[in-house]
């Protein structure tokens, strides 16, 4: 079989190529055969050598399948079951992170697409206990977007703690920021308010909008503190989500909060070093969520919601190729004309979606 494959250190060594198939090593285990895997920012960085990775290695940790072989151990799943997996792999079990149910924090962690191989192919093995089937109703490219969709799940729901009726304001116009949109609709928020840079427009903000977004800010051209002011009446946001990693949406963010308002941080920075209002934030007396990955139980909520939503979350996903495409996708996902890409495997892309996006922004 194929597979896109990191195989080497330093930027680039990227490429298709021939990989064995895996088999189960472990009667814990599950084969699972892609159906779609998407594209995040982190397999763009384990390109660009900017992330942790250990080469040769298959990228692609956000993906659906169809499980097609069992271990022996495995009694909560079947052959046939659709499935999403959370990428948690060699979590140790014993560090502080782990028994107190932390397991994407655990150092030992090595997630699929950059500690073993990933979605970007057409079979990966899994354990088990990793999985959760996708609802009847969700399609494979949907139930993708479930990596994503649960950290936001578990950073603005069960950390930030978001309310209904909450002015929410979202840093970031990508995947993330877009999906925050939505949750934060789904969660009865009054107002959603989505920032992003002019690349966003044609593509980015039209979708923020479709998914919950009920306005949208291009901070190059608007003061985006000014015009929240404005939309609040001079009282800013009950809660900031910063999914940009962005040192100039870092900055405001204090700004932009009313007093004793709520900011969750999801996006990562370049560096390690990010400018803040600090002195704003304490007068505000500002909480202040740091967060990373998800949880166990924000899965299962985010593919409820993807079950029971009336909202149509292919407008998050704009295109669906081949790996063979991959660098043209890369590439699109860099400058922001796509959104979420969907790598399918080419036996089960449907003809009139080759090459095709998946949305009519572009």
């Amino acid at each position: 079989m194929r597979g896109l494959v990191k195989y080497d250190k330093g930027v680039g060594f990227v490429d298709v190529r021939e990989v064995e198939k895996p088999i189960l090593h472990s009667p814990d285990d599950v084969l699972i055969k892609i159906k779609a895997c998407g594209l995040c920012a982190t397999d763009v960085h384990v390109w660009k050598d900017e992330f942790r990775y250990w080469p040769p290695v298959v990228l692609g940790h956000e993906f659906a399948g169809e499980i097609v072989e069992a271990g022996a151990n495995v009694t909560r799943y079947k052959t046939g079951d659709r499935v999403v997996a959370e990428p948690k792999v060699g979590s140790c079990g014993v560090c502080d992170a782990c028994r107190e149910g932390k397991i994407q924090l655990c150092v030992h962690r090595r997630a699929p697409g950059w500690g073993v191989n990933g979605g970007m192919t057409d079979y990966v093995t899994i354990p088990a206990n990793m999985l959760h089937k996708i609802p009847d109703s969700v399609p494979y490219d949907i139930a993708a977007l479930a990596e994503p969709m649960s950290i936001v799940v578990h950073e603005i729901t069960e950390r930030a703690g978001i309310q209904c009726s909450d002015v929410v304001v979202i840093i970031g116009a990508g995947p993330v920021g877009i999906l925050s949109a939505f949750v934060a609709k789904a969660c009865g928020a009054s107002k959603v308010i989505v920032t992003g840079m002019t690349a966003s427009e044609k593509v980015r903000f039209p979708a923020a909008l479709a998914v919950g977004a009920d306005e949208v800010i291009n901070v190059e051209k608007t003061d985006p503190v000014a015009r929240i002011m404005e939309l609040t009446n001079g009282r800013g946001a009950d809660l900031i989500v910063e999914s940009s990693g962005s040192p100039a949406g870092i900055l405001n963010m204090p700004a932009m909060a009313r007093i004793g308002g709520r900011i969750s941080c999801i996006g990562l920075c370049k560096t390690d070093h990010a400018s803040l209002l600090w002195n704003t934030a304490m007068y505000k007396a500002l909480d202040l969520y740091f967060n990373f990955s998800s949880s166990f139980t924000a899965w299962d909520k985010a593919l409820k919601l993807m079950e029971s939503t009336k909202i149509d979350l292919h407008h998050v996903i704009s295109h669906r190729e081949t790996i063979d495409n991959w660098e043209r996708m890369f590439a699109s996902q860099s400058d922001e004309s796509a959104i979420k890409v969907m790598f399918i495997p080419e036996g089960e892309m449907h003809p009139f979606n080759k090459r095709q996006p998946a949305s009519s922004f572009e």
